[in-house]
Order: structure tokens, then sequence, then C-alpha cells
């Protein structure tokens, strides 16, 4: 072979380029795969991971499958909120502790119950921060716990949180006693106000607000005329009362806070008219008082029966629904089968009829096809119904023939018991027929 052959049949460099940018390629194809598939197996369990978390730290008994977790987060819940009871009770203890200058002794106990109950609501808040991205309005991996972080509940729990800090930070320094420190304690109170999260649970608050959005015109026009009645009387009072008693009924803001008091029936007794005029003004806004206490009552009782009425109408048109959808399919899943099995007979051998080209001018194409079983029963229900209205019709002109004969001889009659000279005009002509 010549040398200039040889050369031609060796390969360039720019082959050996392009070889190796495809072995590279292949090389990555075939590796990417490999070195991807644990970042997304491992994003994959900690996404599902992160759902379990969110599902355990909100229970929700109006989910119709109840699961393992379910069962493990109502018992969590529980959990947690006998230990807020138990944090709110112990505030309640160590605040009602005499202030003085020489700092109260703790127990052990006492630490360990605020260290253990520190951590733990630093874990739940902390755990409730991260997987906040699983409920639908906190998608964002930023802004959705931003927005999950002001909302009242959550800032209640870090409100809640941070006095336990300054306590455990201040206790070598400051006393146990001291009025700093209790006002840190009194904190913990609003751990409380963590029970929302069970009420909301059972759709309790939902419906409060749904009552309170229904009735907020009637309930606006009570307020309008608590405000309003209030500073009339307040103003009344004070002109009448005001020359009898200078120093107690020294104001109208003081007379504002009687007349509140003797609207809601308080009687505390520290302000009491002494004239005849204001004893009897006190007495007409005492009864108005209840009067217009009695209206909320009366507009919220409408408003929850006007809501549960809606929530029972909505449960029962679900619940049609739900019948007309489960009949519709099984309707659609038995017809389906009929005409699976007319397909599937008319698919066999044994099925094809035999016939003969028919001979007359008419031809007849009922031997070729079968109509399908639901086109059969629905075709003898019409002809049922046609029977029918065919005995009506001949049942209804039997009766119009009886009644022309009933007729007839009332005629005949009347004109029988008559004189002749005066005839009586025929009966069809009094009564005239339907």
């Amino acid at each position: 072979m010549a040398r200039g052959e040889q050369q031609w049949l060796l390969p360039t460099e720019d082959d050996i380029n392009v070889q190796l940018s495809v072995r590279d390629a292949l090389l990555t194809t075939e590796t990417t795969p490999e070195r991807r598939a644990p970042r997304m197996q491992c994003s994959r369990s900690c996404a599902s991971l992160r759902a379990d978390v969110w599902t355990l730290l909100h229970y929700r008994t109006s989910l119709k499958q109840r699961s393992g977790l379910q069962r493990a987060s109502y018992i969590f819940e529980v959990c947690v909120l006998v230990l807020i009871t138990l944090n709110v009770v112990l505030a309640m203890y160590v605040s009602s502790t005499p202030i003085g200058p020489a700092p109260v002794t703790t127990s052990d106990w006492y630490e360990m119950f605020l260290y253990m109950s520190t951590a733990l609501f630093t874990i739940e808040y902390m755990m409730r921060l991260w997987s906040c991205v699983e409920d639908t309005r906190f998608t964002h991996p930023v802004c959705g716990r931003l927005r999950w972080m002001v909302r009242p509940m959550s800032l209640i729990d870090l409100v809640v949180l941070i006095p336990f800090y300054f306590e455990i930070l201040l206790e070598d320094e400051v006393a146990v006693s001291s009025r700093g420190v209790l006002t840190l304690r009194g904190f913990r109170l609003l751990r409380i106000m963590s029970f929302l999260h069970l009420e909301r649970s059972y759709q309790a608050m939902k419906n409060l607000r749904e009552i309170f959005a229904l009735k907020k015109e009637e309930l606006g026009v009570v307020s309008y005329l608590t405000i309003v009645i209030v500073l009339t009387s307040s103003t009344t009072i004070f002109f009448l009362e005001n020359p009898a008693q200078p120093e107690v009924f020294s104001s109208i803001g003081t007379c504002s806070w009687w007349a509140i008091e003797t609207i809601t029936s308080l009687g505390y007794g520290d302000i009491v008219p002494i004239t005849a005029a204001g004893r009897a003004f006190s007495s007409l806004l005492a009864l108005w008082g209840i009067i217009l206490f009695t209206i909320p009552g009366a507009v919220l009782g409408s408003g929850f029966v006007e809501v549960m009425l809606k929530k029972q109408e909505q449960k029962s048109e679900q619940a049609m629904e739900e019948s007309i959808r489960t009949s519709l399919t099984r309707e659609l899943r038995s017809l389906s089968s009929n005409n699976l099995t007319f397909a599937a007979n008319l698919e066999s051998p044994m099925a094809i009829p035999s016939f003969s080209v028919p001979t007359s001018a008419t031809h007849n194409y009922s031997s070729f096809s079968a109509p399908a079983p639901p086109v059969v029963r629905l075709q003898e229900q019409v002809d049922r119904l046609n029977a029918t209205q065919l005995q009506l019709q001949a049942q209804l002109s039997r009766q119009e023939t009886q009644l022309q004969a009933i007729m007839t001889l009332l005629e005949q009659t009347l004109a029988s018991s008559r004189p002749k000279g005066n005839a009586a005009p025929p009966f069809s002509a009094i009564v005239p027929p339907e």
C-alpha cells in the first residue's frame, strides 16, 4: 500500500477530537443519572419527611382517611396542650410570689421543667417553620416562611418563647421575685391562646367567623345604638346629678362609666344617684339595657341557625351529587359491559347470522345486526307507554259517550216534567259541557 494511502487511512486530529467529545458525551449521559439519582432520591425523601412533619403538627379532624400519622398527630397535639397548661399553671403560681429584695430559691424540678419546656417549644416552633412550605399558602421557601411567621398564632408562639430565654439568661443576675422577671413570666399566659389550634380544627372558630360575617350589619347597628345611648345617658345624668353630687358625678367621662355600669347591670355601687329625677332615669336606663343586650343574643342565635342550615343543605347537596354520580357510574359500567358483550358476540363466528339476499323490492336489513340490549329495553318501555296512552284515550272516549247519554236523559226528564206551553231550554244550554 502506498504511503499516501496509509496517511489517508490514519485518523486525523479532528477525527480524534470528535471521537473524544462523543466518548465524553456518552460517559456523561451514562453517569449523570447515576449521579443525580441519589440527589433526587434525597430531595424526595426530604419532601416526604417534611410533609409528614407538617401533617403531624397540624391535626385535622376533617380528613376522611385516618392513618397512623393522624393518630400520632392527635396524640402530639394533646401532649403539647398538656404541656401548655402546666406552663400556664406554673406561671400563675410563680407570679403570686410576693415581691421583695431577697431572691426566692427555686427547686431543681422547676429549673428542669423550665429547660425542658423551652427546648420542646423551640423544637416545635422550628419544625413548624421548616415544614410550613408544605401548605399551599406558604409554598415559597423564603417568602412563604415569612408569611407564616407574621401570622397571629405564629407571632404569639414567638412572643411566648422569648421570655423563656430571658428568664434562663437572667436567672443568676436578677432576683426571681423581681418585677421584670415576673412580667416576663406573665407572657407565658399567652400560651393559653394556643388552644385555638385545637378549637380551629373542629371548625368552631370558622363557624363563628361566618356568623359574625353574616350578621355584621345588625351587630353594627346594635353597637351604634349602644354608643348613642351611653353618650346620651351620661350627658343627661351629669346635668341631673352634678348639682347634688359634684364630687361623684364630676365629669361626663365619669358619668359614661356609670352609664355602662347601669346598662350592663354590674352594680358596683361606687356611683349612685340620689335625686328623684336621677333615680327615675336610672331605672329607665336599666330596663333599656336589658332590651339592648337581648338584641345581640337574638341576632347571633339567628345567625347560628342560618349557618347550621346552610351547612346541612351543603351536606345534603353533596350527598345527592354523590348518589347521582354513583348511580350514573353504575349505569355507565353496566352499559359498557353490555356493549362489550354484544361486540364480542358480533365478532365471534358463531354470532354471524346466515342470510340470503331478499328478492322483493323492499329490503329488510334486520337480519344483519341486532340492537343493543339497552336500546331494546328502551323500545319496550316506549311501547308500553304507547299502549297505556291508547288505553287512556279509549277510556276517555267511553266516559264522554256516557256523559252525553246522561245529559240527553236529563233533558228528556226536564221536558216531560214541565207544561207543554212553557218549554224549558235544553240542559246543554244551561250547563255547558267542560
